[in-house]
């Protein structure tokens, strides 16, 4: 006993694990006895010694069994030390021989023989945990003709030396082992990512632990069964606890279960840890829905995206839907998570939907909400013609507004409605935006009190097709006969010019014939007149000075001269830039003649103004004035003196701001 509990401690010495890491598998004895064999241990090193070659003092140990347990013992085995190296890879096989080979870090089998006789526990290391191995060296031998055992079975080892005496090492009946329970794995630690899974079973060191190595088995969601993925892993020992790791690359997407089995020295198998399910991806890298598109077809809308990977994390795709692009967002649908495409016939003509989709994912822990994918689409009906809208009316509500009211139309896919004035029905033209009510108010600033004026409304669908007139209905304002004012000036700059545009009031008022044009600068008390009577409601002034700033009036002149108030101001500043820019940069040289100037050329034009300071100056002067070139030497610089210098532009005689300022100390 003493001895079998030797090999293993130099085995741990050896692997650098606590006392506690690997026990024997099946508790006593020698025998490692299992349901179709039973494992023998031949013999073991003396204590202290480094060496687990057991073949110094003999020649080779002889194995009998006493079946019946009577006392009869029949030879089974003689088990020696291989005579070469050539004979170990015989008895261990090519690959096992190959493998410690490269462990041992042996340059051919020479050397790796020596290492192997030499029996070195420092060198050899894992390789007495192999069962194969601890065969063919002689150190372990299995019984594998076990049928008619039973609990008195009787073990022999003898012990043969160089002369051919015999000595018994030890007998030991199968009765004798005691037998305990495995422990009961648990997962302890899991790692998952896109392309690793991680997993460490533990379980508190037992008083007495058979369990040497474990079997991981795993199983995906689209297979059956559990396979084998891992045959032999270590039973280690840290902190105290049983540790079972276990790694492997995996697929992206993957739903996968694993579980484990310890097993001892002699085969025999203990309980399954309870299965882990595990989802290999990271939150951050599953795909959400793209090439989401809505297409018109026959009597519904066509939904269609690409279609997800095919990974376990995606549990179906939900269709929500909405009329609005903001809000009021309601599920639709909920399909497959393989489903590309969705068919919606719950439409109206006419109408714009809004779609959201998005991938739905399994519960796990990390897992959020995936972002929607959006598109919008309507099912159009083209030749279809609303209905003329019904009940309209006119009156007057103040001495401002005409307030107009109709009937609602019963189509659902209607865009918007539309009033048109004219003072007949054959000249009416809109007047409104688009109307989502079903009542107006008409400013009767530009109405004429003397005129009779012609109302009518008109309704749009979503396919754009319109609706006849409504019957029109007429009204006189009730207001006093003035020159109405142009509303809605606006001025901007453009093609070196301001340009004016306001409201055409010749159009709504009989009596209005054209416009003057005033014009002051900002801050005089007085405009002055800048046009003739202009016919039309836009203006260009082009005789503005760069960089200051202008208001604008407009007044409506009647067919006797009659000016109306002027209009609500608008005002713009001119922009130096749109005339000339100053030049990007600056470039100062000395030079034996003078200051050397460069500069990049300007796009508009090559007419500069160069100006000089020196360093105790707080004024720049001007040097000279440069046309069509972009260099300038300053032969006026007194020596060891340090100027600053700048330059502006120049353009029909505009000159720019100026650019940027840089330094020179004209060298004596």
């Amino acid at each position: 006993m003493k001895r079998f509990n030797l090999i293993i401690a130099l085995l741990i010495a050896a692997m650098g694990l606590s006392a506690q890491q690997i026990q024997t598998g099946v508790v006593g004895g020698h025998l490692l006895p299992s349901d179709k064999q039973v494992t023998v241990m031949v013999n073991a090193p003396d204590a202290g010694s480094k060496s687990l070659n057991i073949f110094k003092k003999y020649k080779s140990y002889e194995v009998s069994k006493d079946q019946s347990g009577t006392g009869n013992f029949k030879k089974q085995a003689t088990v020696t030390f291989p005579v070469s190296y050539s004979e170990f890879k015989k008895r261990a096989g090519s690959s096992l021989a190959d493998e410690f080979k490269m462990q041992v870090k042996a340059k051919d089998d020479a050397e790796a023989w020596a290492i192997l006789q030499s029996g070195d526990v420092q060198k050899i290391g894992y390789f007495f945990l192999s069962r194969e191995f601890l065969e063919s060296i002689g150190m372990m031998w299995t019984d594998t003709d076990v049928k008619g055992n039973s609990p008195v079975t009787v073990y022999r080892i003898s012990a043969v030396d160089a002369g051919g005496k015999a000595e018994v090492i030890y007998t030991e009946v199968v009765s004798a082992v005691k037998r305990v329970p495995f422990p009961r794995f648990k997962l302890n630690r899991a790692l998952v990512a896109d392309s690793v899974v991680q997993l460490t079973w533990s379980i508190p060191v037992p008083a007495l632990n058979p369990a040497v190595f474990a079997s991981v088995y795993k199983k995906s969601s689209t297979s059956k069964r559990f396979t084998v993925v891992a045959e032999r892993l270590i039973v280690y020992n840290r902190d105290d606890s049983l540790h079972v790791y276990f790694t492997e690359k995996v697929n992206p997407g993957e739903l996968l279960t694993y579980y484990m089995q310890p097993y001892d020295m002699a085969g025999n198998r203990g309980a399954g840890s309870d299965p882990t399910s595990h989802l290999t991806k990271s939150f951050k890298s599953i795909a959400a829905i793209s090439g989401f598109k809505v297409k018109d077809t026959t009597n519904a809308l066509y939904l269609s995206w690409n279609a997800l990977p095919r990974q376990a994390v995606y549990s179906g795709i939900q269709i929500l839907k909405s009329r609005s692009a903001q809000k009021d967002f309601v599920v639709a649908d909920t399909l497959s998570p393989n489903a590309v495409n969705y068919l919606d016939r719950k439409v109206l003509p006419n109408m714009v939907y809004y779609y959201q989709v998005r991938p739905l994912l399994v519960p796990y822990p990390g897992f959020k909400m995936l972002p929607t994918a959006t598109a919008n689409g309507s099912m159009q009906v083209k030749k279809e013609r609303p209905s003329k809208p019904g009940g309209l009316t006119a009156k007057q509500d103040s001495t401002r507004f005409i307030v107009l009211s109709w009937d609602k139309n019963p189509e659902l896919d209607l865009f918007a409605y539309y009033v048109l004035r004219g003072t007949s029905a054959k000249d009416m033209r809109v007047i409104s935006p688009p109307i989502r009510d079903t009542v107006y108010r008409d400013s009767m600033k530009y109405l004429n009190g003397a005129t009779q004026y012609i109302y009518a409304v008109q309704v749009m669908n979503l396919a754009q097709n319109m609706s006849d007139l409504s019957a029109p209905v007429g009204i006189r304002p009730l207001k006093a006969q003035y020159v109405a004012s142009p509303a809605g000036v606006q001025s901007r700059w453009a093609d070196r010019a301001v340009n004016l545009q306001w409201e055409n009031t010749v159009a709504v008022y009989d009596n209005v014939i054209g416009y003057i044009v005033f014009r002051r600068e900002k801050g005089e008390p007085l405009f002055k007149v800048i046009s003739k009577v202009e016919r039309l409601p836009f203006f260009r002034d082009t005789l503005v000075t760069p960089g200051k700033t202008y208001e604008y009036g407009i007044s409506s002149v009647d067919a006797f001269a009659n000016q109306s108030l002027l209009s609500p101001l608008t005002e713009l500043m001119i922009p130096t830039d749109d005339f000339i820019a100053p030049p990007s940069d600056l470039y100062l040289t000395n030079k034996p003649e003078g200051v050397g100037l460069s500069w990049p050329g300007n796009d508009r034009g090559n007419h500069y103004v160069i100006y000089r300071r020196p360093a105790s100056s707080k004024t720049f002067s001007k040097v000279a004035m440069v046309e069509n070139a972009s260099t300038y030497l300053d032969k006026t610089a007194v020596p060891g003196v340090l100027y600053e210098y700048k330059l502006t532009a120049l353009l029909d005689q505009t000159e720019s701001k100026a650019g940027q300022e840089k330094a020179v100390r004209r060298q004596k």
